[in-house]
């Protein structure tokens, strides 16, 4: 928010630099975005008055100029300017100046004849006919009749002042206002917080007589207060409320207008005049907009309305949108001689989602959405009938209407001296606690150590101990707080076990070569049926959001495959060949729906991959370095996912618990995320691995005696999975096994139809002693057993 220093002054002396004050109010909390020096935007530009005028001898369009600028001798300027005129004062950049508009002016010569500076005209000096009048006009400004030669053109425009922006936070709305911040400089500086006492005198008659206000929806407008001014008289602001609008960077327009702006950033309280002959059947109604209804607004843009938006309309018509901006129709002319005066407090999220549906932001919204004190509409009310009565622009009618549906009783806190210390950790004086509260207007009392605080309506943000700490503290000064070593005992900080696996199992796929991806934890309603899933699929009870941002993003999911193909569907058709992604998150599983205790959050592991060099067993070897993080070896048996290929799917289950289940995306679920490749996609339910008891890792000495190697053909039934000759061999009870690995499958015309050839390469080797014949072939003989009781015998 942006204030200038001297209309600060209005309200508090300042007896301090304006650098020590922006110091003082960020201690305060009060950050100070930016200070202004207006003094700095020129200098050496000085009035003067043309004491001569004659034609430049080599250039008939320029001129020269004698410049009377108080000085003993007067000053030859050479001009381009046909506006100018023997006896006009005007702005006067000397030697060695510097504009607003960035130019640095030094004398020279204009064809052959010396020029000791510039005329300057309102465009130069970056002035608009609000600024000051005749500013916009094409030529030199010229200054009005009777100001003084030789002045500093920054005394003429009353530059030698500063801005100050404050960064207002969102607690504070109290402080969008002069007199917000005024407040809070007196209490910081000690100083008198002098707080206008609007006085007026009236002219008879009864508003109640000239209209009539109903409001219909309190919910969302708990006050609305109307007075009546007539035989207005619409001329120009003085000049001391113009300075203060330009400084907000608000232009000035007219005194009536200029009057409810000045209000509101005084106050903090947007107002709305209305022209009393544009009220159709002299009746303000305060209502809820009808689907459709139209209205056109001050800036000339027509909206369509609904009906959770708030206007004030009059008997026919709306004619203004509730603390956002007033409809076109009923704006204050230069003929306008009566006015409906309107000051009123509406719900904040109300006019926050209206100004948000039509786009439009203005002074007075981003103010209601903040937060307005219900009583500050009254005294907004006051103060402006004080400036319409002080600046003679209108006369005031008896009566005020003011709706309401009861205002709010006055808060009061109570709490420990001694807990606001302990809080605070510091010792503030109990006195010093009362002097700082009452300072800020919190009417406050000290009664056997208890703290009792009447919270004034503009402090919402006031709810407790901890906010009368906050409020102490910040005025007492944070520089009482003293350092103080740690104490007790420095505890060692861990990271969580399920922490510490999804570290390893994202160190082990980064190794493989794959990408970490995020995606949002929900998708839209539709998305689960790519994956054909049935009806009662518990995968289809998803949990839908009440407000999402899109049908898009509507659905909490159940799992990670939707995610990852669109992944990979995006990357596919960017071009990128090949590549691989897994992704770690949770999934939402509700225990019943419509929900009624918080859903199931469980941890799952997502892989997905393709390319030329990809196909099911890359993936199967992926998974099964995953579960052999947690010492797992599992069973692999055919599973029986819609998503996934008929023939190019299985499932991981060990201890009787499904651990994941992978393969190759269905063609038709592929195709409906427009990929048209072979993609592969892994589900791994982290969960149970979670769960899985660490075993304790042991580490021997590598034997120092010779390993064995046997080489065994097999012939099993084709239909027999590897896995189970695996699981058969490694089912032998015996030590000297270390290794078993599968090195060839054959399937031809040597064996015989429905049959098989399995090889496998089995090392043999003992900690203790060197291996005999006799040891091995006992070895063999039982994984010879193993093998033929589930269906295996050696090929001969």
């Amino acid at each position: 928010m942006n204030i200038s220093l001297s209309w600060l002054k209005y309200y508090v002396d300042i007896p301090v630099s304006v650098e020590e004050l922006c110091d003082k109010m960020v201690m305060a909390g009060f950050e100070v975005e930016e200070i202004v020096d207006l003094s700095k935007t020129m200098n050496n530009v000085i009035t003067g008055k043309i004491a001569k005028l004659e034609k430049h001898p080599d250039a008939d369009k320029l001129q020269i100029c004698q410049i009377d600028v108080g000085g003993d001798e007067l000053i030859q300027i050479v001009t381009g300017a046909d506006n100018v005129f023997e006896g006009a004062v005007v702005p006067v950049a000397m030697h060695k100046s510097t504009l607003p508009n960035g130019m640095h002016i030094t004398k020279g010569k204009l064809r052959g004849v010396p020029s000791n500076g510039m005329l300057c005209s309102g465009e130069e000096l970056c002035l608009k006919d609000c600024d000051y009048p005749g500013a916009e006009v094409y030529g030199i400004l010229i200054l009005k009749e009777g100001t003084p030669v030789g002045v500093d053109m920054r005394d003429i425009l009353h530059l030698n002042d500063y801005v100050i922006d404050f960064k207002i936070t969102a607690n504070r709305p109290d402080c969008q206002s002069v007199l917000g911040v005024a407040r809070e400089v007196a209490v910081v500086l000690g100083t008198e917080f002098k707080m206008p006492q609007p006085k007026y005198e009236t002219k008879g008659g009864n508003v109640n007589d000239l209209i009539s206000v109903e409001v219909k929806d309190y919910d969302l407008c708990a006050r609305y207060i109307g007075r009546c001014v007539n035989n207005l008289r619409i001329k120009e602001s003085p000049e001391w409320l113009k300075l203060c609008l330009r400084a907000a960077g608000m232009r000035p327009i007219n005194n009536i207008v200029d009057i409810t702006n000045f209000v509101m950033l005084e106050t903090g309280q947007p107002m709305h005049a209305f022209d009393r002959r544009d009220i159709a059947g002299d009746q303000i109604i305060v209502r809820r907009a009808a689907n459709g209804e139209q209205i056109t607004t001050l800036d000339e843009k027509e909206h369509t309305l609904n009906d959770s938006m708030l206007v004030i309309a009059d008997g026919e018509k709306p004619s203004c949108l509730a603390g956002i901006m007033g409809g076109l129709n009923s704006e204050i002319k230069d003929d306008t001689t009566s006015l409906f005066l309107e000051s009123a407090r509406f719900r904040r999220d109300n006019v926050r989602k209206t100004a948000r549906a039509l786009g439009i932001r203005t002074e007075s919204s981003a103010r209601f959405e903040k937060g307005i004190d219900v009583f500050r509409s009254e005294y907004a009310m006051e103060r402006a009938l004080q400036l319409i009565y002080d600046l003679d622009a209108g006369d005031i009618v008896d009566g005020t209407i003011d709706c309401n549906n009861g205002l709010p009783e006055q808060r009061i806190i109570s709490v420990s001296a001694q807990s606001i210390n302990d809080l605070l950790g510091v010792e503030v004086p109990f006195e010093k606690m009362v002097e700082i509260l009452n300072s800020l207007e919190l009417e406050t009392t000290l009664t056997d150590g208890v703290l009792t605080c009447k919270i004034p309506t503009f402090r919402e943000d006031i709810e407790g101990r901890a906010d009368l700490a906050e409020e102490v503290m910040r005025i007492y000064g944070y520089d009482h707080i003293v350092g103080r070593p740690m104490r007790g005992a420095v505890i060692r900080g861990d990271v969580l076990p399920t922490r510490k696996a999804d570290d390893k199992i994202k160190a082990l796929l980064c190794g493989n070569g794959m990408h970490e991806i995020a995606t949002y934890s929900f998708f839209g309603s539709k998305a689960i049926d790519v994956l054909n899933l049935p009806a009662d699929d518990v995968r289809r009870n998803a949990i839908v959001i009440r407000n999402p941002l899109g049908d898009e993003y509507s659905t909490m999911r159940t799992q990670l495959v939707v995610s990852m193909l669109t992944v990979m569907a995006t990357n596919i058709s960017r071009k990128n060949a090949d590549s691989r992604y897994f992704e770690t998150s949770r999934i939402y599983l509700p225990k019943s729906l419509p929900l009624t205790e918080q859903p199931h959050e469980s941890p799952a592991l997502c892989l997905g991959l393709y390319g030329k060099d990809e196909d099911f067993f890359t993936l199967k070897g992926l998974v099964e370095q995953v579960l052999g993080l947690f010492g797992l070896t599992a069973d692999y048996e055919k599973s029986a996912e819609p998503y996934y290929h008929p023939g190019r799917q299985a499932k991981a289950t060990a201890n009787g618990q499904q651990l994941a289940v992978f393969g190759e995306v269905h063609p038709a679920t592929a195709q409906k995320m427009g990929i048209d490749q072979k993609v592969y996609v892994a589900e791994i339910n982290l969960e149970a691995l979670y769960a899985v008891e660490q075993k304790q890792i042991l580490f021997r000495p590598i034997s120092q005696y010779p390993a064995i190697t046997r080489d065994i053909a097999l012939v099993c039934d084709r239909s027999l999975p590897v896995a189970v000759l695996e699981k058969a061999i490694r089912s032998v009870k015996s030590d000297l096994i270390k290794k078993v690995e599968l090195f060839d499958v054959y399937e031809g015309n040597q064996i015989e139809v429905d049959k098989k050839s399995v090889a496998y390469s089995l090392v043999l080797q003992s900690d203790s002693t060197t291996l005999t014949d006799d040891m091995c072939n006992q070895v063999m003989d039982k994984v010879f057993d193993a093998l033929k009781a589930v269906g295996a015998i050696l090929r001969s």
